[in-house]
């Protein structure tokens, strides 16, 4: 059934990576990674018919970019308003509303019903089917309101959150990231994305001899994480909360399983510094290289009175980052500033990201604004002719 839709957005491929020493992604293990092709057959054909087949229709938003010939991020809208709710709708459609995230890296849903409130976006992403994926090696503090959906950064209005894969630090990263507006802010407060094919391909051009020393030694993330939740800091998540302790004892455990190492702070605060992680990654699925990773982030917005950005990221090896490389970095986040996509949210948007495949940031805003997120893993396997019902969180 995917196939007429896929006539109209080709996925992005700049050029296929220069370095084999860059680390590879796995291709998905569940419904997906099985029968693609038998869902897809129907909207590659081109046309109309596919869509009207599925109830929904690409259209175009005054924000969107060309990549590679392919808007972004792809935009779907019900046909007929009214007629079913996004939940019911994506419960039917569910492998081909995922597997066209998979062919176009972002797709924002705008428009349908049944998303006024968050547990109406919880049971749209319960009924998805996906791996329960937890929320305690992120850096960010967050709040859940919904089973499976938590308030987006909380850190103030007036910080820009840069660029990054979602968990690009961490030893294990979710699948898909979703994003509800509940309500727009008055100004600002995009969350802006970029497909990370082009960012790696611009870095590979204008920065290769940086770009393969990051490939060939990777990178390593260091970053302070304070004794309590900090609220006012990006990057303000507690030891504790990451780490689901209230002890020392269980701080370290954690630390020594995923190969980080730490040093304790008088005050109570823990300098952690993760293992060897890669900077410049292929998408198994695709043959392309991503930029997949949290550099940008970490150079630009890792800063609260805990840590400095210009020491967040080292070499693979221990050795700091020279300065050549820090000023490619800098430039390459002035880049992706220059070519986002940064489109105004409406009340009841959902925007789903491939987090192999785009980047996404956050812009300042005059509050209110609420946007809630949800992070999951792969599509779970279901026995041929039966459905799956969606788990409850855990999380």
């Amino acid at each position: 059934m995917i196939s007429l839709l896929l006539a109209c957005s080709a996925r992005i491929a700049l050029v296929d990576p220069p370095d084999s020493r860059s680390s590879r992604l796995p291709a998905p293990d569940g419904d997906l990674a099985v029968r693609p092709a038998r869902r897809l057959t129907l909207l590659r054909g081109g046309g109309a018919d596919g869509w009207e087949q599925i109830g929904a229709r690409p259209v175009s938003i005054d924000e969107e970019r060309v990549f590679a010939g392919r808007a972004f991020p792809m935009t779907l809208s019900p046909l007929l308003s009214g007629r079913t709710t996004l939940t019911e709708w994506a419960a039917e459609h569910r492998e081909t509303l995922l597997q066209l995230v998979r062919e176009n890296g972002a797709v924002l849903l705008r428009g349908f019903g049944g998303m006024e409130t968050p547990q109406g976006f919880s049971d749209f992403v319960m009924g998805l089917r996906l791996e329960e994926f937890g929320m305690g090696c992120s850096a960010a503090p967050r709040t859940e309101v919904a089973p499976g959906v938590f308030t987006a950064n909380e850190a103030p209005p007036q910080e820009k959150i840069p660029f990054h894969h979602e968990m690009a630090q961490c030893e294990d990263k979710p699948a898909f990231l979703f994003f509800y507006c509940e309500f727009p802010a008055q100004t600002g407060g995009a969350t802006p994305i970029i497909p990370s094919n082009a960012v790696a391909t611009h870095l590979r051009e204008a920065h290769p001899a940086v770009a393969q020393r990051l490939a060939a030694r990777g990178i390593r993330y260091a970053r302070t994480l304070p004794a309590q939740d900090d609220p006012l800091s990006p990057i303000g998540k507690s030891w504790r909360t990451s780490f689901n302790t209230d002890t020392r004892q269980g701080a370290e455990a954690a630390m020594a399983a995923a190969g980080t190492t730490w040093r304790w702070h008088g005050n109570g605060d823990l300098y952690t510094e993760t293992k060897q992680m890669p900077a410049l990654v292929v998408d198994g699925r695709s043959g392309k290289e991503m930029f997949y990773n949290a550099v940008i982030a970490a150079i630009t917005g890792w800063e609260d009175g805990r840590n400095d950005p210009l020491k967040a990221i080292r070499y693979g090896d221990g050795e700091e980052l020279d300065g050549e490389a820090v000023a490619a970095l800098l430039e390459t986040g002035e880049w992706m500033a220059a070519h986002r996509v940064a489109f105004a949210w409406q009340s009841g948007d959902v925007l789903i990201i491939d987090n192999q495949a785009a980047m996404h940031s956050r812009e300042t805003f005059t509050p209110p604004r609420r946007i809630l997120a949800s992070l999951w893993g792969e599509a779970l396997r279901r026995p041929e002719g039966r459905a799956e019902p969606a788990r409850q969180s855990s999380r």
